[in-house]
Order: structure tokens, then C-alpha cells, then sequence
């Protein structure tokens, strides 16, 4: 993530026709792939994609949450272990719910919507 907050992130990832970009896409969201590169592929969408990570001071320490908390992480996730995606409850006081998608990768809303909308629609019911 910190090679995301770069000032030459943009760049590298659209060298060479957004061949980087395309390479990341093409491994683990092969049907969204094209997707992707439409929407970032002009720079500006993928500034305002990469300046939520410059935004954010991931060592900062934060208030527990206390609100109802639904953690939804996917088994085949490149970005994030499964180790600190259970950590996450952690931060939270008030009531926790941590599901896991079987097989999933990084992208679930793009790639398991229903799985993802059932859980939400369960949860925000729930709360």
C-alpha cells in the first residue's frame, strides 16, 4: 500500500498501454478486467482510486468502533491476510459479525455481488 501513495504510481501502472494495470487485472479479476481498464485507464479515476490510500495514515491509532460491524473478507484475496483481516475486530466495541467468501478475490463487490448484497441486506436488517 505504501507504493500505492507514490507520486509515480499512476505512471507505472499506465506505462506501456496500462500494461501493469492490465497484468494485476488479467491474475485476479479476469471478467472485470476490461471494466478496469476503461474506468482507470485515463488516469484521473485511478488519482482519486490511489489518493484514498494517500489519504489514509494506516499506523495512526483510531477509536474503537461501536456501532454493529460486518467484516466480509474473501479467501482469495491478494491484498489482505486472513490474519489481519481478523485482526480488524480488534477495533471494534460494539457487536462484530467477520464472514468469509470462499474463493473470492480482492474485488468481492465486483465479483461475488449476490454472496456480498445477502450479507449486507442480513446485517443491516440485523442492526
Amino acid at each position: 500500500m505504501q507504493w500505492f501513495r507514490t507520486p509515480d504510481a499512476e505512471a507505472t501502472f499506465l506505462a506501456d498501454d496500462a500494461a501493469l494495470l492490465g497484468l494485476v487485472y488479467a491474475e485476479h479479476a479476469p471478467d472485470a478486467r476490461a471494466e478496469y481498464l476503461r474506468t482507470f485507464g485515463d488516469g484521473a479515476a485511478l488519482t482519486g482510486g490511489l489518493n484514498w490510500y494517500r489519504a489514509n495514515d494506516f499506523g495512526a491509532p483510531c477509536a474503537p468502533v461501536t456501532v454493529p460491524t460486518m467484516y466480509v473478507w474473501s479467501s482469495g484475496d491478494v491484498a489482505l491476510g486472513r490474519e489481519a483481516a481478523e485482526g480488524s475486530g480488534a477495533q471494534v466495541d460494539g457487536p462484530y459479525r467477520f464472514e468469509i467468501l470462499d474463493g473470492v478475490s480482492h474485488w468481492v463487490p465486483e465479483l461475488a455481488a449476490d454472496a456480498l448484497d445477502a450479507l449486507l441486506l442480513d446485517h443491516l436488517r440485523a442492526g
